[in-house]
């Protein structure tokens, strides 16, 4: 007797609108998981073009895909458009974590420098 004989069972337990639930679900956050996603694709693709080995990049754009998502409020509480979220954060994609985090750096040592000298 071979198994290829037997129909499947049936699986009452088993929803067939969960695929849709979902969609619905994430359907709000479309837009901030498609900045972040980008930003994350543009990292990766960035750190390995430059030689960078796979878990490094990944984290990287890990990061960047982090730090998209953390840019979102900025923009609206600034009253920017939420769609600015996906071309600055490829942009930070682009230049990489280090070259923001040098920046970022710097201006805080030239605003808070001149109080904690």
């Amino acid at each position: 007797m071979h198994d290829d004989d037997h129909e499947p069972a049936d699986m009452p337990h088993r929803d067939p609108s969960t695929w849709q639930m979902l969609l619905e679900w994430l359907q709000p956050y479309q837009a901030n998981l498609y900045a972040a996603g980008l930003s994350f694709v543009i990292a990766l693709l960035r750190g390995l073009h430059a030689g960078g080995r796979f878990y490094k990049s990944v984290l990287e754009a890990t990061l960047v895909g982090g730090l998209t998502l953390a840019l979102k409020p900025l923009l609206d509480w600034g009253g920017l458009d939420q769609d600015m979220a996906v071309a600055i954060g490829a942009a930070i994609a682009f230049l990489g974590v280090e070259w923001l985090r040098a920046k970022s750096d710097a201006i805080f040592d030239k605003v808070l420098g001149r109080w904690l000298h």
